[in-house]
């Protein structure tokens, strides 16, 4: 009896192992599709690779655009720009997305948050990236312009969350203003700025509501 149960105990431990290691290929598998698909003249950091090409494949639409991907020293998690160059192209732009580097100007880095917070954060950012690819130089200079007014820049990232929860990442943005409000370590300038410019988690919810995306 004792030798048929140490059996069935090892085939299903075996089972198990097979099964993990079946997971890890189909994991790997994925991201090399996903770089095949949505990593097209795209220059992306190792340790947000998987997240950005996650947060790529809601955005068809930027599939052949010059996105890269840097970290830097400032006041938000991240910040989308264009090059000085691309100011003036109608197509072939090329964007850079800022990833922050200091943790004093936040409370916290983005690789500290959950892994679908960092999906909504690139997600917001490549909104961005959809919105300055449909403007002309007259367009960019008036929306850095609007930027540089609170109300204007408040109008900008309220709106900039709402194309980001229209491409299907409203659950992940909700992850992402829930923890910046309710469980990070975040510095009160930055919570502050999250509170007063961008959705809070109930208006994520409602406008999910409104667009039967619950």
């Amino acid at each position: 009896m004792l030798k048929l149960f140490l059996i069935f105990f090892f085939c299903i431990i075996s089972l198990k192992l097979i099964a993990q290691l079946d997971s890890t290929k189909s994991f790997i598998y994925n991201i090399d599709s996903l770089k095949n698909i949505y990593g097209n003249k795209k220059k992306l950091l190792n340790e947000f690779e998987l997240q950005s090409l996650i947060a790529l494949s809601y955005y068809p639409e930027l599939l052949n655009e010059h996105i890269r991907f840097k970290y830097s020293t400032i006041n938000s998690t991240a910040r989308t720009t264009v090059t000085f160059i691309s100011i003036f192209k109608k197509i072939n732009k090329q964007y850079v997305i800022y990833i922050n580097s200091d943790i004093l100007k936040t409370g916290f880095l983005l690789k500290s948050v959950p892994f679908n917070a960092q999906v909504a954060v690139i997600g917001h950012e490549l909104a961005h990236v959809a919105d300055f690819k449909r403007r002309s130089f007259f367009d960019m200079a008036w929306w850095g312009l609007s930027y540089l007014i609170i109300k204007q820049r408040t109008k900008i990232e309220l709106r900039t969350d709402k194309s980001a929860i229209r491409h299907g990442l409203g659950w992940a943005l909700y992850q992402w203003a829930d923890f910046v409000l309710n469980h990070s370590s975040v510095n009160k300038r930055y919570k502050k700025i999250k509170e007063t410019k961008y959705m809070q988690p109930n208006e994520i919810l409602q406008y999910m509501h409104t667009l039967n995306l619950q």
